[in-house]
């Protein structure tokens, strides 16, 4: 199941703002090391930033600081899941991608194992959260993983720095595909058997056969002019904190 995780990349960019104690079945975990080479010179160097203060950035401040994780400013994003895992991933975002909450439904049936998952993430800038609404309480987690990037890559455009990422991974651009209306670059990964259609740092869709199991992604429904309803991209008050750090 290991090029299943590596290579359901539509949240990998999550991945870089921080790393999950523990791994869903349909959560991708942090870029492999593979993926991590040298820094790609860009016409956009970064700014130095106080140490103490990276990792705990807010959206806001990210935001202020020139980041950006997608290329559109706000979004609603609904993708269905077939294949070795079912089931849904809703995404909700603004501040071009650094306040967010994802809300995913699956099931997974494979072989012997049969599992249900029912989680919500919310991302506010470098910090994550793994929400558990029937104990009113979120894990949260603290990375640095952004800056790192930012500082290896010379961007502080995050899409540019998933690009160059697939690009280490053996990916390459092999036409365009029309998602729910908008044109995606199509990369193909030949190593992993995958097909990604990219669009401003999103994952539109995406096919792969890994240890000889099926695994499709693919948007069915894309907003980015409505409002974002806050309930759906902030933690709720009074929710206990636990720090993963």
């Amino acid at each position: 199941m290991k090029n299943i995780e590596i290579l359901l990349l539509s949240a990998f960019l999550f991945g870089l703002s921080c790393t999950s104690k523990k791994a869903e079945p349909v959560a991708p975990p942090s870029a492999p090391a593979e993926m991590i080479q040298q820094p790609v010179k860009t016409t956009n160097p970064v700014s130095e930033v106080s140490s103490a203060t990276i990792g705990k950035r807010t959206a806001e401040e990210m935001v202020a600081a020139g980041f950006k994780r997608y290329g559109v400013e706000k979004g609603t994003l609904i993708f269905r899941m077939d294949g070795a895992v079912n089931g849904t991933e809703n995404i909700y975002f603004d501040h071009w991608g650094w306040r967010e909450g994802k809300y995913v439904n699956t099931q997974s049936d494979i072989g012997p194992f049969d599992q249900k998952t029912n989680t919500i993430q919310f991302l506010d800038g470098e910090r994550r959260y793994e929400y558990h609404a029937h104990k009113a309480e979120a894990h949260f987690f603290e990375s640095r993983q952004v800056q790192r990037a930012a500082d290896r890559y010379g961007t502080k455009d995050m899409t540019i720095v998933g690009d160059e990422m697939i690009k280490n991974m053996g990916g390459e651009v092999v036409g365009k595909k029309n998602i729910m209306g908008v044109v995606c670059d199509l990369w193909e990964i030949g190593r992993y058997n995958t097909k990604l259609a990219m669009w401003k740092g999103i994952t539109m869709g995406e096919r792969s056969r890994a240890d000889n199991l099926p695994v499709s992604r693919r948007c069915i429904l894309l907003d980015t002019t409505s409002a974002i309803p806050l309930n759906k991209i902030v933690l709720p008050e009074g929710v206990k904190l636990i720090s993963a750090n």
